[in-house]
Order: structure tokens, then C-alpha cells, then sequence
């Protein structure tokens, strides 16, 4: 069962895309300009929070470096991990996505970096002509807040396997919204508790969906840093929006003072901001 509709993903898309733009980027304050100077220094992305930033530097352990390999992300919008994944691995960047400000997003993104804006891919994933086309195809599939609106997530995470070549690799990353961010959405949006299979945000939880795939687990567990979730309220009109507006901006000064002190790296913790699995398919 879906836990979320086209709605919702083009809502918070459409905000992302505001709160990314051009114009927003250069009417930034000295907190945010500050913030992005760290990033650039550790090599993450603008906007990119430390959580995701530790998340995707923890891959470097597990993933090979090969340029001739292609990597697709599931519910790709904007284009951010596939760039990240690109910069560190050498990896083609597909991407499926369908909603459709999702796709616009993530088109822009492969414009900017030089991509083939053909592999940006706009169907929903269950679309059968979609699996028959690229069965087997992928040496990467990778999924980031994708399989926690599922409930349950088997089938889902059976067409992840379905896109994967023999001895390539599967990544899923699902927030942790048992962490230190519960008590804002348990308070404030519980709408967006509803949206997630939180089943799924517990360790033995989390590793137990992946074991009737039959992949070589390189790794499961917790993974990045602390994370508030208030990006994705912070427009909305109301107690709400300027809750989750403050929060963000202690996320800012948090995600500052890890950026500074911590050079990707983050100790596992039930408080991190995600849950990660990584394993390869060995037949």
C-alpha cells in the first residue's frame, strides 16, 4: 500500500525548487553563506544537510570507483544524490521520478552538471513496460526516502532487485524519524508521520525486509547526524511553518559546527538522521 500520492511528491518538490532557486541562493543570510562555505570545504553540495553528507560519504567504505558503470536512483528529484554518486564513484546517473515538478527539478540539475538529460526518466515506478526495459540493467540502484512510504515494502524493494545486475549493488536510505526530529512531528505533523512506515525505523526492523532478497549485506544500520526535519514545512503559512522555520535554522548552526569539526563521519547512533543498507546481488 502507498502511503503517499503524486500530490504530495509535486508539493514538496515545487517547495524544494522555491527554497533552492537562483534568486533565494542570492538572498541568502551570513548563517546560511556560512553554512555552504563548510559544505564546499568537505566537499558536499549547497543546501546539502550532514546528515545525507555523512550518509553518502559513508558508501566510499562499500562502493567501487568504475566510471563505466551507470547507477539509477529511485524517486530521483532533484538530482542532488545522482551528482554526489557521479563526483565520488565515477557512476552514469539515471534516475526515475513521477512527479512531474520532480522531473523538472532533476532535468535542471542534469543540465547544470553536463548529463544526458535521456536518462532523467518520468513513470511511476511500478510501470511493468519500465522493469521488462531495463531488467538487469543497473550496476547501482540506489533509493533514498523512497521505500518507507510503502507498507509493506516487499514488493518494492523485489523491483529494486529487478533493475540489478549480477553483482551489482543495492542502496536504500530511509530517514530516522524516531530521532531527535520526533517530538516536532509527533507535536506538529503528524500528517507527515502518517506519510512513513515507521515500522521500518528500527535497526532489527530495518534489516529484517532485506533478508528474504537474498543479497550480500556489506552493511545495515544507522547512519548520519542528527536531523530536525522542519525543511519541508518551513513555507507553510501558520505555528506550524514558523516552528519548523526555527528548527531549520538550528539545523543550520548544527549542520555549521559538524561541517567544521567532522570531516564525513558521524558515530552510529539511534538519534542519526537515517537508516542505510547496502548489499551486492551475488546471483
Amino acid at each position: 500500500m502507498r502511503l503517499t500520492n503524486k500530490q504530495f511528491w509535486n508539493s514538496r518538490h515545487e517547495t524544494q525548487a522555491q527554497s533552492t532557486g537562483t534568486n533565494v541562493q542570492a538572498r541568502k543570510g551570513l548563517l546560511r553563506k556560512l553554512v555552504d562555505n563548510a559544505r564546499c570545504k568537505r566537499g558536499a553540495q549547497v543546501g546539502q544537510g550532514y546528515g545525507s553528507f555523512a550518509i553518502l560519504n559513508s558508501l566510499k567504505t562499500h562502493l567501487p570507483v568504475r566510471p563505466d558503470w551507470s547507477v539509477i536512483e529511485i524517486g530521483c528529484a532533484p538530482g542532488g544524490n545522482l551528482v554526489n554518486l557521479h563526483r565520488m564513484f565515477g557512476y552514469e546517473p539515471y534516475g526515475i521520478e513521477y512527479s512531474h515538478s520532480g522531473v523538472i527539478s532533476t532535468l535542471e540539475t542534469f543540465r547544470r552538471y553536463g548529463f544526458d538529460t535521456s536518462n532523467v526518466i518520468e513513470a511511476d515506478f511500478f510501470d511493468q513496460e519500465f522493469h521488462n526495459r531495463f531488467r538487469g540493467h543497473f550496476d547501482v540502484v540506489f533509493s533514498a526516502g523512497f521505500i518507507e512510504h510503502f507498507d509493506p515494502p516487499d514488493e518494492v524493494l523485489n523491483l529494486h532487485v529487478n533493475l540489478l545486475k549480477t553483482g551489482g549493488y543495492l542502496i536504500c536510505t530511509i530517514p530516522n524519524l524516531h530521532g531527535v526530529g520526533y517530538p516536532f512531528l509527533w507535536l506538529c505533523a503528524r500528517d507527515v508521520l502518517k506519510a512513513h512506515n515507521c515500522k521500518l525505523m528500527r535497526k532489527s526492523a530495518f534489516r529484517r525486509i532485506f533478508e528474504p532478497l537474498g543479497l550480500n549485506v556489506k552493511f545495515c544500520g544507522y547512519g548520519g547526524a542528527f536531523q530536525f526535519y522542519g525543511l519541508s514545512l518551513r513555507k507553510e503559512p501558520g505555528l506550524r511553518g514558523v516552528a519548523a522555520s526555527l528548527l531549520d535554522r538550528f539545523q543550520d548552526i548544527l549542520d555549521h559546527c559538524m561541517f567544521l569539526f567532522y570531516k564525513g563521519d558521524f558515530p552510529e547512533s539511534r538519534l542519526s538522521a537515517g537508516l542505510v543498507f547496502v548489499g551486492q546481488r551475488i546471483s
